[in-house]
């Protein structure tokens, strides 16, 4: 890990592939078992905005007199190195803190002014779930001593089901003692509450944005829940299976968003740095989102914005009803992890050879093409494979149960070997 926040590439060279070295976050596992094995903070992909997901459950902080607190602080600030250069969301379950797990005020304090500017200002959103009146109140107390852009970024969330709007809910690792409790008090909330509530002492932003009319159907590019069971339109581009958009696209193998994304971005962003590492106005996607649903002509050159067409890219991955390295091959894809960096070449091509369909091998391949275009910049964009594997690999697989951070792990080594080794790879 660099200092600005990026992954080196100096390890097995010659075989340009994440192999059996261990990954950053295994490193600071192996410093700190005795928190990383409590599992109270887990990364978990991306959010419908291509942001990255941190998750904190207070349920597995143990009694306060059986964990070091400074231990934990140092943990928690080395795992959010890795995400502070990127645009991330931060979600606290908080569920399960009682008198007898909680940190100290004095702690909190302190952790707070241990977070530097680049921790606060990368942070897009903080979300509680689960709140209480006393963490709304501890909130009212730290009031004083955070800024107001960042008071901007705190959210509530009472239920899981409010945080479907931006999040891939179902991938998120939950305690089970917080799904418990989710459905044990659902019923008893009133139907009416909002999808995120606002801190009545304080103005913050809101993880749920309004809703577009109700001829736009498309919340971040996904149909709400009501609109789940309906029949798509023929000409929907988001959140529908690569084969309906073939049908009703002239059988024509590149999807016209995914065409037309990674066109611009070779025109126009290949130098631009941090690319794909930056979200942008939920708004402003949806808006592009619905054009594109609605079968309109969408010149990405009328928005000059290179993150714009980045996150359009990644959003269209997210949002397929299924992946694009499809869920038949995730237990393979996983299965990775224990073999040499020889073998791992050697599976990942007869997993994208042999097993891959057709559609999504053409489609795959277009976009690792571009990717390795991308690296062939990354002096001027930062985005080498290892980098550019973190970013995507999320977007490329994930299961149809709870992720873990392990299997993210796994995924991202993966899909840095589909870069490095694309020409050996891809030989169809």
């Amino acid at each position: 890990m660099t200092p600005d926040g990026l992954i080196d590439e100096d390890f097995e060279r010659e075989l340009g592939c994440a192999a059996k070295e261990l990954s950053v976050q295994d490193v600071i596992d192996s410093d700190y078992p005795d928190i990383s094995r409590l599992g109270v903070l887990q990364g978990a992909g991306d959010d419908k905005l291509g942001r990255k997901i941190i998750v904190f459950s207070a349920c597995r902080l143990p009694a306060a007199d059986l964990i070091d607190h400074q231990h934990l602080l140092m943990y928690i600030t080395k795992t959010l190195e890795q995400y502070v250069s990127i645009d991330y969301v931060l979600i606290y379950f908080h569920f399960g803190l009682t008198n007898k797990n909680r940190p100290k005020f004095k702690w909190l304090l302190q952790a707070y002014r241990t977070f530097g500017r680049n921790f606060r200002k990368n942070l897009k959103t903080l979300c509680i779930v689960h709140p209480t009146t006393g963490i709304k109140f501890l909130c009212t107390l730290f009031r004083p001593f955070i800024s107001s852009k960042m008071s901007n970024k705190v959210v509530y969330a009472e239920t899981l089901s409010e945080l479907e709007g931006t999040l891939f809910v179902d991938q998120l690792p939950i305690p089970q003692r917080v799904l418990n409790y989710d459905k044990s008090i659902v019923n008893l909330l009133p139907r009416s509450i909002p999808k995120i509530q606002k801190d009545s002492t304080s103005q913050v932003s809101a993880l749920y944005m309004p809703s577009l009319p109700d001829s736009a159907s498309v919340f971040s590019g996904v149909y709400e829940e009501q609109c789940k069971d309906v029949t798509p339109d023929p000409q929907q581009q988001f959140n529908v299976s690569l084969q309906f958009i073939k049908t009703n696209n002239g059988g024509r193998p590149i999807p016209i968003v995914f065409e037309d994304a990674i066109d611009y971005l070779r025109d126009r962003g290949l130098t631009t740095e941090g690319i794909f590492r930056r979200s942008v106005s939920l708004k402003q996607l949806r808006d592009v989102q619905y054009l594109y649903n609605n079968g309109e002509t969408v010149d990405l050159r009328d928005y000059d914005d290179p993150h714009l067409a980045a996150v359009l890219l990644k959003s269209f991955l997210r949002e397929l009803t299924e992946p694009l390295l499809t869920f038949e091959l995730y237990d393979e894809i996983l299965g990775t992890s224990g073999l040499d960096a020889k073998e791992k070449v050697a599976l990942a091509k007869k997993l994208i050879l042999m097993k891959l369909p057709d559609d999504n091998y053409e489609i795959l391949n277009f976009l690792i093409r571009f990717l390795t275009e991308v690296t062939t910049y990354s002096q001027q964009n930062k985005m080498n494979a290892a980098n550019l594997a973190v970013v995507f690999g999320p977007s490329l697989i994930w299961s149809r149960n709870q992720a873990s951070l392990t299997a993210i792990d796994v995924i991202n080594a993966f899909t840095q070997i589909l870069i490095t080794h694309y020409e050996c790879i891809f030989t169809k």
